[in-house]
């Protein structure tokens, strides 16, 4: 609550150069569209009644509103500024009502959305002197929001008034609604929660065994085929892709494919059998984990390699200039590269397809070699790969941790350590990397902020606390626990008190900018 003065207006160049329309702090209007801030009445020559600024939050709304302490009989023009929490957009729809009740009865005074958008007018007229109970209502599409401004006094006349005590500001940087409500902004309450202790790693994303597919040329030859996929086209295991005409003289005889097959089912009996031993000695702790991890994916890709094998010797068909030998996807999934396309002549060996199943994948943790004791507690697993939406990763929904690995990496001293996690949106790729933090143990609870919100300022952590509507304080804050996209403050912000979350380096530049305020926003 601050004394009334002219409003502060911020430089706009201290904004990155932002250009904002309507009415901004600099505009000038004609009329009684445009004033300043203060008593109503000091446009007829009447001195500036004192005026309070209060700021609530409610329903999803935030309230700014000016307006000068009433009088019986006179106006008090309240400037009401209404945000939309979620997406810190102006409200720009529906009607506000300031109701009176007390001295006088239940008074209600309407009022109407301004040609600025997000700032409504209204202006209630007391009828009696006395203490009545100030409450402002919104009304609109999306809803309603109720906000008790608490017990004023009506003043009997403009000297009374002028006598009015009111509480003084503790100052701060300004920054007005119209900037925030044209920059990415967003500020967010600092409130107690469960936080996980841990570590920060590197992770990145792989395919699960038997979820990834490459399909080489196995001769020289020229691209055929009438629905040849696309990049992000789905094709299922077994599916021909397209065919392949050998170059004269390849070896694609009947013998040749029927030798290929042996081969391939060979290496099929003999990787199946070696993992079928392999998890009873595993059953009886005589061999790791890992090798049976290892003959898996062995025994997954002769899988693969077999049904390919079987697909070219029982799907060869006769193609353009001679025989064509069919290339078929050998898993499910999505295709990620297709070289080539029909006509096209390709070398033997040249990939062709990268087929990749993201609908489950895995995480792969490089843990440092000082955190790998304490990998037997990992409760959850944070994620955050760049473009993406952060990601927990914790068994109660879904994911498993499948352990860490028996060595430690002689060039990175890392770890690995593998969770596996269902990925039903596809927003993740094979090959995705990011930071992880590893949540280890039990929470505890601690007051914490989002991690958006501190700025690094020469090495210390400062946040930007919104002490009113369009004043903000900076503050030095202790750092805590991390956990994910949050972390604790141990001291410099209370609970309860709102930072910045979204901009929070426009205020600092707001701060920085050293421009005295001139006058008032339009409204």
């Amino acid at each position: 609550m601050i004394p009334a003065s002219p409003r502060p207006s911020i430089a706009w160049g201290l904004v990155l150069g932002l250009s904002l329309t309507g009415s901004l702090a600099c505009n000038q209007k004609e009329g009684a569209e445009a004033h300043n801030h203060g008593a109503a009445g000091a446009a007829h020559g009447a001195p500036e009644r004192p005026s309070l600024a209060p700021t609530i939050w409610a329903d999803g709304l935030e309230l700014y509103v000016e307006y000068a302490v009433l009088v019986a009989g006179e106006a008090s023009s309240f400037g009401t500024h209404l945000t939309y929490l979620d997406g810190f957009q102006a409200v720009k729809e529906g009607q506000v009502e300031v109701i009176l009740t007390g001295a006088g009865g239940e008074q209600r005074f309407g009022g109407e959305l301004s040609p600025t958008p997000g700032i409504f007018r209204v202006a209630p007229k007391p009828k009696a002197a006395g203490e009545v109970q100030v409450r402002l209502v919104w009304k609109g599409p999306k809803g309603k929001a109720t906000f008790n401004l608490g017990k004023h006094m009506v003043y009997p006349d403009l000297a009374a008034a002028m006598k009015a005590q009111v509480p003084e500001a503790e100052g701060g940087i300004p920054f007005l609604k119209e900037q925030q409500w044209n920059v990415p902004f967003g500020t967010t309450e600092a409130q107690p929660r469960d936080l996980y202790q841990g570590f920060e790693a590197y992770g990145a994303i792989q395919a699960v065994p038997g979820g990834e597919g490459r399909v080489l040329a196995p001769v020289a030859g020229r691209l055929e085929g009438s629905t040849f996929p696309n990049v992000g086209q789905t094709v299922k295991q077994g599916q021909r892709l397209a065919g392949l005409v050998p170059k004269a003289g390849s070896d694609l005889s009947q013998g040749t494919v029927q030798l290929d097959f042996e081969r391939a089912r060979m290496r099929h009996d003999q990787t199946t059998a070696n993992l079928t031993r392999l998890k009873g000695l595993l059953e009886q702790d005589a061999v790791p984990k890992r090798r049976v991890e290892e003959a898996t994916r062995e025994a997954a890709l002769a899988e693969a390699e077999l049904k390919v094998a079987q697909s070219r010797r029982d799907e060869a068909v006769l193609g353009k200039g001679g025989m064509a030998v069919a290339l078929i996807a050998p898993v499910s999934g999505v295709v990620s590269t297709a070289n080539g396309g029909p006509g096209i002549q390709v070398a033997e060996g040249q990939e062709l397809f990268h087929i990749v199943d993201i609908r489950r994948l895995r995480l792969e943790v490089q843990v440092p070699e000082a955190q790998a004791g304490r990998l037997s507690k990992v409760a959850s697993v944070w994620f955050q790969a760049p473009g993406v939406p952060s990601l927990l990763l914790e068994p109660n929904h879904g994911a498993r941790m499948l352990g860490q690995g028996g060595a430690i990496h002689p060039e990175r001293r890392t770890v690995p350590f593998l969770v596996e996690f269902a990925n039903p949106t596809g927003a993740l790729k094979v090959g995705h990397t990011g930071k992880v933090f590893v949540r280890v143990g039990n929470p505890s609870q601690g007051l914490a902020i989002p991690a958006s919100a501190l700025q690094d300022e020469d090495g210390l952590s400062v946040v930007y606390v919104q002490a009113g509507g369009e004043r903000f304080l900076r503050r030095i804050v202790q750092i805590g626990a991390r956990d994910g996209d949050w972390v604790q403050v141990i001291g410099g912000v209370k609970s309860g008190e709102r930072v910045v979350t979204l901009g929070a380096h426009l205020v600092r530049l707001a701060a920085s900018s050293g421009k005295v305020p001139e006058h008032g926003h339009a409204h």
